[in-house]
């Protein structure tokens, strides 16, 4: 008898579906890491208080990372988070009642942050697609230009901000859950649908898998490549808007380094960067797994150099187990 079969039958049926799901690998591998970490603080890692806190601090890297991970799907990359992410803190500033101005737009300044991140995601579709720029150079010039123009606008100045609505939303908490988390998880649930019930969503994966077929089938790759992008800016939109008022001020500063731990969260959760596999369960579950792993080093009081280490190391190994080398012209 095989150690699976002497594991309870309601375990191997949840293990059997969570495989079906794609996400076993990445369910074992938080399983691992909360284990590690509750053995190493001695229990204090899977104390309520600290699992509240890492659904909170998780909520922003998921809502980013389900964004982003759609343009790998496709089989391309998107590097314009950080710029189109400051752009939309800057309307925050303008907009949302502070010392400074007198503008106030109220919960009105959710759908506009929505809107200036889809604006920035078209922009980068149709260089994509117009110019027949690859979307790496295409993506980190948009987003350096967007940000570029963001700190001109904002004349690098922090603005407070005085409506805290938002941010009582952001860090609220619903029977104990943090709102946030409640957020990515709606929002998880309705791309993940998007994806595997609509023909827009068949559309994504089948150019992710080859591109040229799917132009021999009748898709309209480009529209469906500036439909992406648009897409994954709504989400830089509302995660900038959502981080902003976290904070208290609006500064396009603010949205740096957000590229880097999004990109992290989309490889650990099992999207491969050669496109075509992974979904937005998966890139939810890798920014949990690695806010739950930066936690518990933090408990551990890792110093944060080695943190940044042990991040490089995670997002090197996750693409070197997710990534199909077939698919590649050549390695470098």
């Amino acid at each position: 008898m095989t150690v699976i079969e002497r594991l309870p039958a309601p375990l191997v049926k949840f293990g059997r579906w969570l495989r079906r799901a794609g996400i076993l690998g990445q369910v074992l591998s938080l399983a691992i890491v909360v284990g590690f970490f509750t053995i190493g603080t001695g229990g204090k890692y899977l104390s309520w208080p600290n699992i509240q806190v890492i659904l909170n601090l998780a909520g922003i890297p998921a809502i980013l990372a389900i964004g982003l991970h759609q343009a790998i799907v496709l089989g391309a990359i998107d590097l314009s988070a950080e710029g189109a992410a400051g752009l939309a803190i800057v309307f925050v500033g303008l907009l949302l009642r502070n010392k400074y101005n007198t503008q106030d737009v109220g919960m009105w300044i959710i759908p506009i942050t929505v809107a200036a991140g889809a604006f920035s995601g078209v922009i980068s579709g149709l260089v994509i697609t117009k110019l027949k720029i690859p979307s790496f150079i295409s993506t980190l010039g948009v987003g350096w230009t967007l940000y570029g123009l963001a700190v001109y606008i904002n004349k690098a100045t922090t603005i407070p901000l005085l409506d805290d609505r938002i941010q009582k939303i952001v860090n609220g908490n619903i029977l104990g859950i943090p709102t946030i988390a409640i957020i990515a998880l709606i929002l998880m649930l309705i791309i993940q649908f998007v994806q595997d019930r609509t023909r827009f969503g068949r559309y994504i994966y089948a150019i992710g898998g080859d591109e040229l077929l799917a132009k021999q089938a009748g898709i309209n790759v480009d529209r469906i490549k500036i439909m992406v992008f648009t897409l994954a800016g709504c989400f830089y939109g509302l995660s900038a808007l959502f981080l902003s008022t976290r904070l208290g001020s609006a500064h396009p500063r603010s949205g740096l380094n957000l590229l880097f731990p999004t990109i992290t969260a989309s490889a650990v959760g099992g999207v491969a960067l050669t496109g075509g596999i992974g979904g937005a369960k998966n890139a939810a579950l890798g920014a949990l797994i690695v806010t739950a792993l930066n936690d518990g080093l933090i408990l551990m009081r890792v110093s944060p150099y080695i943190q940044q280490a042990v991040n490089g190391v995670v997002l090197v190994a996750a693409v070197a187990l997710t990534i199909d080398r077939k698919k590649l012209g050549f390695i470098k």
